[in-house]
């Protein structure tokens, strides 16, 4: 690990990808939406019947969901909608996908590792080209505690500056 899978999946777009890390943690990254849609521990995929060459079925996640994603977590408002997105492809950094996307135009790069705890996920995040405020919001009913390496939270959503949004981490 790592290595992924470009698969069809129940819960993403026909464009998922599926990426196992090391220390059993898994998740489905999906290029047609530009976002994790949802993470998993204990183990990778079951491809078995995809495999066999049925169109008609999806691969199964082995293992237990512990995080889902259920909105684009980035807005160049604070209270502002979703932003236009569009996927331009991913790269490999030791092993590691980078993913490439715009929002509203601005690239953006983002990369997931596993946490320090071998239980949560570290996604380092670059806006090369940020010239404003940009705000990472998440569901404050999701059960998961996150932590920025900049920005400023309040409740669910983080505040990072132009400078911030650069490169950041959410753990």
């Amino acid at each position: 690990a790592p290595y992924l899978y470009r698969v069809f999946i129940a819960g993403a777009s026909p464009a998922a990808i599926a990426v196992s890390l090391p220390d059993n943690l898994s998740y489905c990254w999906d290029a047609g939406t530009c976002r994790l849609r949802f993470a998993w521990k204990g183990g990778f995929l079951d491809n078995s019947e995809l495999w066999k060459g049925k169109g008609d079925v999806l691969a199964k996640v082995v293992g237990k969901v512990y995080f889902k994603d259920n909105a684009f977590p980035f807005r160049l408002a604070e209270n502002g909608k979703e932003p236009v997105t569009a996927y331009k492809g991913y790269k490999l950094i030791n092993r590691y996908p980078e993913f490439h996307y715009t929002i509203d135009g601005i690239s953006v790069y983002e990369m997931i590792k596993p946490g320090n705890n071998k239980n949560g996920l570290v996604r380092t995040f670059r806006i090369p080209k940020a010239n404003k405020t940009v705000w990472f919001v998440t569901n404050e009913n999701d059960g998961v505690k996150y932590t920025s390496s900049k920005g400023k939270w309040t409740k669910n959503k983080l505040k990072l500056t132009a400078a911030d949004a650069k490169s950041f981490t959410i753990t």
